[in-house]
This record gives structure tokens, sequence and C-alpha cells, in this order.
């Protein structure tokens, strides 16, 4: 089971997040709500304990960010850099990663609701006990990434790249996965529906005439 978001009940209101963090790389439970930081750069950024609400981050840079107990909601994430990060027990709801940079990231109970995550990057990266779901992944990059107790439900796979990424034991039948980019020796042990089960055909050099 994934272990949700640890947030205290009483919050500080925290009104200008780009003023704040001018002063300061720790943001520790506090409330933002209705707020941007468009095209703010700062390394190793630490959050916890706290709560967002449609706060605009786009094409920020914040890479080796460290989030930790956090909710994210309707929050805008389009091209930020957000490579080496440390993201742990984070939920992300209704939230949009268009473009947006994981790579090499360590995710630890991380939920993904309803997210538009379209050419999203995380190559490198290690997802443990963690969930996407109704997210729309289309041509987002899982190249050479370790999945461990990961669930994908009702999301949009189509072209999404999991080169170098063993799906073993991954249940994909709620999934569209037309044009999903994966090797014949990662396919080993996924879950589908006969039907999905055909797009993988051609991976094993198998040929079908009726």
């Amino acid at each position: 089971m994934i272990s949700q978001p640890k947030i205290p009940d009483s919050l500080d209101v925290l009104y200008s997040i780009e003023e704040f963090l001018a002063f300061n790389d720790t943001i520790k439970e506090c409330t933002i709500q209705d707020d941007v930081l468009k095209e703010f750069s700062l390394d190793e950024i630490v959050i916890s304990y706290s709560r967002f609400k449609n706060v605009d981050f786009e094409g920020s840079k914040l890479p080796k960010a460290d989030f930790n107990d956090i909710i994210f909601e309707n929050c805008n994430f389009t091209a930020v850099n957000l490579e080496k990060s440390t993201l742990k027990r984070v939920k992300f709801i209704n939230c949009k990663f268009a473009g947006t940079i994981f790579t090499g990231t360590y995710f630890d109970n991380v939920i993904f609701d309803n997210c538009i995550m379209i050419g999203c990057i995380l190559n490198d990266s290690s997802i443990n006990n963690s969930n996407f779901s109704n997210c729309n992944l289309e041509q987002a990059l899982l190249s050479n990434i370790t999945l461990k107790s990961v669930e994908f439900d009702k999301s949009n796979l189509t072209q999404t790249n999991f080169s170098n990424t063993s799906l073993n034991g991954l249940d994909l039948r709620t999934c569209d996965i037309s044009g999903i980019i994966t090797y014949s020796n990662d396919i080993k042990g996924v879950i589908l529906t006969s039907q999905q089960a055909m797009s993988f055909i051609k991976l094993l050099g198998i040929t079908i005439i009726d």
C-alpha cells in the first residue's frame, strides 16, 4: 500500500513563494495557493509537510530538489527541470508535467492522479511503490528505469518509451499502449489483455498469417 503524505493539520500560509525563496532554500509546514514561480532557478530546494494548490512553476530549474510529504493540486510543472531529485510521500493531483525533466530522480510512495505528463522525461530514474492513475504519459521517456511495486491504472501510454526498462509484473491491462516502445527482453512477465498482446508480437519477431 502506498503511504500518503504526512501533513500537519495546521500550516503557515506562504503568500509569495518567489520572495521567500530569494532568501531561503527550505519550505516546511506551509500552504501555498494561487502563486507563480516561473523560470526560477534554485538547486537543492527542500520542501516538506506542505500543500500547494494552483501554483505555476513553469520553466523553473529546480535540480536536486528534496520533496517530502507534500500534496500538489492543480499545479503546473511544464518544462520544469527536476533532475536528480528525491520525492518521498508526494501526491500530485490534476497537475501538468508536459516536458518536465525528472532524469535520475528517486520516487518513493509517489502518486500521480489525473496528471498530464506528455513528453515527460524520467530516464535513469528509480520508481518504488508508486502509482500513475488516469495520467497521460503519451511520448514520455521512461528508458532505463527501475520499477518496483509500480501501478499504471487507466493511463495513456501511447508511444511511451520503456526501452531498457523491465516490465516484469507490470499490469497494463487498463492502459492504452498503442505504439509503446520497448525491447523483446524487457517484456517478459508483463500483464496484458489478449488484444494488447498483439502489439508486442512484432517485438518477438513473429509473423502471423491467417
